[in-house]
């Protein structure tokens, strides 16, 4: 745009100015955090008033672009963080129920696909392997009671005693049983 300016100078640098100033003023309608960006905003608008080539003001509107970007990621993350809390909840408040990914999915209304990516890529481990920690940590608070261990694999989510053994002990290094042992001496 700034090589094929066809304007007055100060007509470009007030449309500039015009961007940066509604770009402000849209972001924070939307719903972000515009702290940073309007403490700049009219040093920017400065700079690009006291530029003597369009080259410059396009350089001033870079960096104010630059900074509406951070400003934008900043708040992804942190709806990404809300996002993340929401699963980890319910998670938490389900893991005793047959819980599956797709499962979790369709009541997020997420792909299942989709959510196993953004799971791991959210989380230090997978969706099935959060959920079996979940599920060993509750187990391991169960075990410290007199309830019979299948019993207890039930409780914490498992249909089949056997596979909830086999995953108590990949997860812990020990049995149900030789776990409840260990926690008895």
């Amino acid at each position: 745009m700034s090589t094929h300016v066809t304007m007055d100078v100060d007509e470009f640098k007030s449309l500039i100015n015009n961007i940066i100033f509604n770009v402000t003023i849209l972001l924070r309608n939307i719903g972000f955090d515009v702290n940073k960006l309007e403490n700049s905003k009219y040093s920017q608008m400065k700079k690009i008033e006291e530029a003597h080539y369009a080259k410059e003001v396009v350089a001033f509107l870079d960096e104010f672009i630059d900074e509406a970007e951070n400003c934008v990621s900043n708040k992804q993350s942190s709806v990404e963080n809300e996002n993340m809390k929401k699963l980890l909840a319910y998670i938490s408040e389900h893991y005793m129920e047959p819980l599956t990914l797709t499962e979790v999915a369709k009541h997020f209304h997420f792909n299942p696909s989709y959510l196993s990516t953004y799971f791991t890529s959210h989380n230090k481990e997978g969706f099935s392997e959060y959920l079996n920690k979940i599920r060993i940590d509750a187990a391991i608070k169960l075990l410290r009671t007199s309830a019979p261990i299948s019993d207890i694999s039930a409780q914490v989510g498992y249909s089949d005693h056997s596979y909830f053994c086999k995953v108590f002990k990949k997860g812990t290094g020990y049995s149900p049983s030789q776990y409840r042992r260990k926690l008895v001496k």
